[in-house]
């Protein structure tokens, strides 16, 4: 679990937010994502996952995209582990628009890919899936996010994972917006009480045609990590 908890950004794609919007890159343009993140367990093990997401809309409404990262750590006994993440191939379709009455929907489906170099065994070795729902409602220069993910696990004897965020993004200055985040993993397995959450919350700015981010997160409870960071940026390219 604690490994799928470092692949979100990975996963998703509101940079510094964890929550997806409904937003979908323009027919015929790619976007690429760019970050680093940063972990701290209870126990002092660090985590460090530089990564990349390229998005690409083939049609109207519909995006795909693919995203790695590459992680290492630096463990409280002094041993030390590094490798390529999996690979998370997606399709996300914006169903509709918002109105004054109802907000913007999207559905999302993904692929965890086994790529990952070494492995943490408690996490899946095989393929995993998701499907998603998202949802978006403006409030003048406020912005609300809500997602719905449910994970299928493909390791045998693996439960499966549901995961839901609400965040929330604010312009309080012109090109400038705050952003945070609230997001829980629920896992089908209340026996080991290991349900992540977690605050994440942060700023984004607008700098010519790219917007650079950063954001702080702090977990909740024991089972998510003491705390970390992220800091990126989104290029489009038209």
């Amino acid at each position: 679990m604690i490994l799928l908890l470092f692949s979100l950004p990975l996963l998703f794609a509101a940079r510094p937010l964890i929550t997806e919007g409904v937003d979908i890159v323009e027919k015929g343009t790619f976007e690429v994502e760019v970050g680093f993140d940063y972990f701290r367990e209870a126990n002092r093990d660090r985590y460090y996952i530089p990564l990349i997401l390229l998005k690409y809309g083939p049609i109207d409404k519909l995006e795909v995209g693919g995203s790695i990262g590459y992680l290492w750590n630096d463990l409280r006994d002094g041993e030390r582990q590094d490798g390529w993440t999996d690979f998370f191939p997606y399709l996300k379709y914006r169903l509709w628009d918002e109105g004054d009455s109802h907000p913007a929907l999207a559905i999302k489906a993904l692929a965890k890919l086994p790529t990952q170099t070494w492995r943490d065994p408690t996490e899946s070795r095989r393929t995993d899936y998701a499907l998603g729902t998202i949802f978006d409602k403006s409030f003048g220069k406020a912005i609300l996010y809500l997602d719905l993910f449910y994970f299928f696990i493909g390791d045998p004897g693996k439960t499966d994972v549901l995961s839901g965020g609400i965040a929330g993004e604010y312009e309080f200055l012109k090109g400038w917006g705050a952003v945070g985040e609230i997001r829980y993993f629920r896992n089908f397995n209340t026996d080991r009480g290991d349900d992540p959450l977690f605050l994440n919350f942060g700023l984004k700015k607008d700098v010519g045609w790219a917007v650079l981010d950063a954001a702080m997160n702090v977990g909740l409870n024991s089972a998510a990590p003491d705390y970390g960071f992220t800091i990126g940026a989104t290029i489009p390219f038209k």
